[in-house]
């Protein structure tokens, strides 16, 4: 099938005003798997923290395709990357289906599919695009659906193609078109915005560097550390919020009775997964015996509060839980089920991923006076690179409020005296 890219699709975005898209890309947002995105929250729970924060994975999902054309476009067009209209809708198609994986509630769904099911949602994704009524959709418009879901979910990167790696790092880099559009879309809906990030400098600033690799011009320094500035202050202000946090858990406490109580993991075909958004969990959660209690605490704002956070290192991710549990109980005297341990995590800068098959470092080049690209080290030039490295890594602890003083002295004993970032 010829693909049709003479008409257009115009979508008016509250973050990066009217986007314009090839026409043929209406079929892929029309698409059931995609329009389900709209009855998924990009953030769940935070908006018992900041009102407005009712944003969704779809609007995120075209913003993300919205950047990632004009990316590429800038590629081509200023830094003369040999990219075809192929290559650039590839590129669109996988940003705009790279979050169709997502369950109801986001992330929160995600943790109980990795400890029952030992998936996440990128293992969704692929299976969505490459299964479902969207797969035939992307095939009939003349594209690969198993190239894509490889893109999308950065796969490619281990395969060794080069120019599906190269475009694949526009959505997966340490820097990448994704965290621009949730950086800039949490904050605007959560009304946290600080500083703003120079997403057109960005933008702007990214060339390529060799065949599979993208890098920022280190003129764009300014740029570069504002964006690592809104993503560690994003972490702390919104991310982690104590709040917002507590919400999380208790739907995750919630949705995890559900499972234990309903075979609601059973997937078969895609349709038995895409069937579920936060509508319909929501109302399994509510009609659940043992799961309403804790949504009906939730509707209440009768939440959970921390009693105990500090800063704790990398090294000491492997710290067991139930053992730190059992021992504030006993000691405490506080029935163990109402004693819950968090443990957020994010890296200041993104220089590991949890997919050893992304990109892990932040790529800076300067332009020499014949026009060549240096690759030159960030630390060297910036200010503050080297308190952005590492990992911001909390634990928490939290409690119902009659318990929380109680609590929060046997946390001090058993886990020493909090340390703060």
């Amino acid at each position: 099938m010829s693909k049709n890219t003479q008409k257009i699709l115009k979508i008016n975005d509250p973050i990066h005003g009217f986007v314009i898209f090839p026409n043929f890309i209406r079929k892929i947002v029309d698409s059931k798997e995609i329009q389900r995105l709209m009855r998924i929250r990009q953030l769940s729970g935070t908006n018992h923290v900041f009102p407005g924060a009712n944003h969704t994975r779809f609007e995120h999902s075209l913003g993300v395709a919205a950047l990632a054309q004009r990316l590429l476009n800038n590629l081509v067009t200023y830094h003369g990357v040999d990219l075809s209209s192929d290559d650039i809708n590839n590129c669109v198609i996988a940003a705009l289906c790279h979050d169709v994986g997502h369950g109801p509630f986001s992330h929160n769904f995600e943790s109980i599919l990795l400890k029952y099911n030992n998936r996440d949602h990128e293992d969704y994704t692929e299976w969505i695009i490459t299964d479902s009524e969207l797969g035939d959709i992307i095939n009939n418009l003349g594209y690969d659906k198993k190239f894509i879901a490889d893109v999308a979910t950065g796969r490619i990167l281990s395969k060794g193609n080069t120019k599906g790696a190269l475009i694949s790092q526009i959505l997966t880099s340490a820097v990448n078109v994704d965290s621009m559009d949730y950086l800039l879309r949490d904050n605007y809906h959560c009304g946290t915005e600080g500083r703003p990030v120079d997403i057109n400098r960005l933008l702007l600033s990214i060339d390529q560097l060799n065949e599979t690799i993208l890098g920022i011009d280190i003129n764009a320094l300014i740029a570069l550390e504002g964006y690592l500035l809104s993503r560690i202050s994003s972490f702390r202000t919104i991310y982690f919020h104590k709040t917002c946090r507590a919400v999380q858990i208790m739907l995750s406490e919630a949705i995890d009775q559900l499972v234990q109580e309903k075979r609601i993991l059973d997937y078969h075909t895609p349709d038995d997964y895409t069937q579920w958004d936060d509508y319909v969990l929501w109302t399994e959660l509510i009609r659940s015996k043992s799961a309403k209690p804790m949504i009906q605490a939730i509707q209440k704002r009768e939440l959970l509060k921390s009693c105990y956070e500090s800063r704790i290192e990398m090294a000491d991710l492997k710290i067991n839980i139930i053992e730190i549990k059992e021992k504030l109980s006993e000691r405490s005297k506080i029935p163990i089920k109402n004693i819950f341990i968090d443990l957020p995590s994010s890296p200041n800068v993104p220089y590991n991923h949890i997919s050893q098959t992304r990109p892990n470092e932040i790529y800076t080049f300067k332009r020499t006076g014949n026009g060549e690209k240096k690759l030159v080290k960030l630390e060297d030039y910036s200010l503050f690179f080297n308190h952005f490295k590492g990992h911001l890594q909390l634990i928490r602890v939290y409690t119902w409020p009659k318990y929380r003083v109680q609590l929060g002295r046997t946390c001090k004993e058993i886990l020493g005296k909090p340390k703060f970032s």
